[in-house]
């Protein structure tokens, strides 16, 4: 019974490295990261990021879903994204949900989403 002890003690002390490792990469890599993003010459730059991530992250939800059509590349959204920021005023103060609908609502004003207006016989 003490093998299997030993065996159990051994696996744990590998997984125990395992999950060590893990974490000393990744706050290598996330050391980076915020080095990167607080460079960057915007403000909050953090809010910037997010905000820009949910917004592709909301393009290739409406790219996947067939109701829906983008009509414009991730650089065309990202000029119109520079140019209403002060307009749309994207915060995290509210929660992603109320960020992801603040961006789908966007996206289908400024026309970069339209609706899919193809054949409606396709369902009958």
């Amino acid at each position: 019974m003490s093998i299997k002890i030993e065996s159990l003690d051994v696996l744990k002390a590998e997984q125990d490295l395992q999950d060590r490792t893990r974490m000393q990469d990744v706050y290598k890599d996330i050391t980076v990261i915020i080095d990167q993003i607080s460079k960057l010459p915007v403000f909050p730059s953090l809010v910037w990021v997010w905000t820009w991530d949910v917004c592709l992250s909301t393009l290739e939800n409406f790219r996947d879903d067939e109701d829906y059509v983008v009509s414009m590349t991730n650089e065309e959204v990202w000029e119109l994204f520079w140019r209403d920021a002060d307009k749309n005023g994207f915060s995290l103060d509210y929660g992603t949900e109320t960020l992801n609908d603040h961006i789908s609502d966007w996206l289908l004003e400024v026309d970069a989403v339209k609706e899919n207006e193809g054949d409606e016989d396709e369902d009958e």
